[in-house]
């Protein structure tokens, strides 16, 4: 598969590496004042473009490698920081996982991404429990694959895919730290479940009582034939 060409300035980006939240370029342009730039791209795979932040320029390329190297090693730092609170290296595997449970349905359950999706910095359990809340592919059998969720660590709201899910995790599996947050998001979604459902029977009975009204107001319908012939 031929890799994207990306062009910042008229400069080709020539080397990136993504560690962490960021992904760090170089890119030359022999004719350009400032041959080497070096900076932040974020790219959007789907769409395939890019956009570019926090740029410096230079002449020496030489240069360029060590503020490369500055950035870079921002990155490891604050990766291995992250690492170490997030409980890592726990990583979840299918044997943490109810079985079969990756068939079934998804809403309310707490989900273990597959570690094959996931950049390595990111293979712990932090990175990969999800509380799922609601989506076409949190159902079973449905041709949708999003599933709208909360990751159980950072409490973000997000979506993943059903194709990226191992399954549902065992209780007995689930780590210490993620208790007590998996039971707080459950709570939330039983409430709000419960109040959707209150919501729709208020719904339900306003829509039977006008329609009971409006058939009380309604002039009765003209006599029949035959009950003008009994008269």
């Amino acid at each position: 598969m031929e890799q994207e060409e990306y062009i910042v300035d008229g400069h080709k980006v020539t080397h990136s590496v993504h560690l962490g939240d960021r992904e760090i370029f170089l890119a030359v342009q022999q004719d350009a004042p400032l041959p080497f730039y070096v900076g932040y791209m974020e790219v959007s795979y789907e769409l395939g473009l890019a956009r570019f932040s926090g740029i410096e320029g230079t002449t020496e390329y030489t240069e360029a490698w060590e503020m490369f190297i500055q950035r870079l090693q921002k990155q490891i730092e604050q990766v291995r920081a992250q690492r170490q609170e997030h409980h890592a290296p726990q990583l979840l595997t299918e044997a943490d996982c109810i079985r079969d449970s990756r068939a079934g349905d998804y809403e309310g359950k707490v989900l273990v991404m597959r570690p094959g999706v996931l950049r390595p910095e990111y293979w712990n359990a932090a990175h990969q429990l999800y509380f799922a809340v609601d989506g076409n592919g949190a159902r079973a059998g449905s041709h949708g694959t999003k599933v709208f969720c909360i990751n159980i660590y950072t409490g973000e709201h997000t979506y993943i895919r059903r194709t990226d899910v191992m399954g549902a995790v065992k209780p007995d599996r689930l780590p210490g730290w993620a208790k007590e947050k998996a039971a707080a998001l459950r709570q939330d979604y039983q409430r709000e479940k419960a109040a959707e459902k209150q919501r729709l029977e208020e719904f339900l009975t306003a829509r039977r009582e006008k329609e009971t009204s409006e058939n009380l107001r309604r002039p009765r319908a003209a006599q029949t034939r035959g009950e003008r012939e009994a008269r």
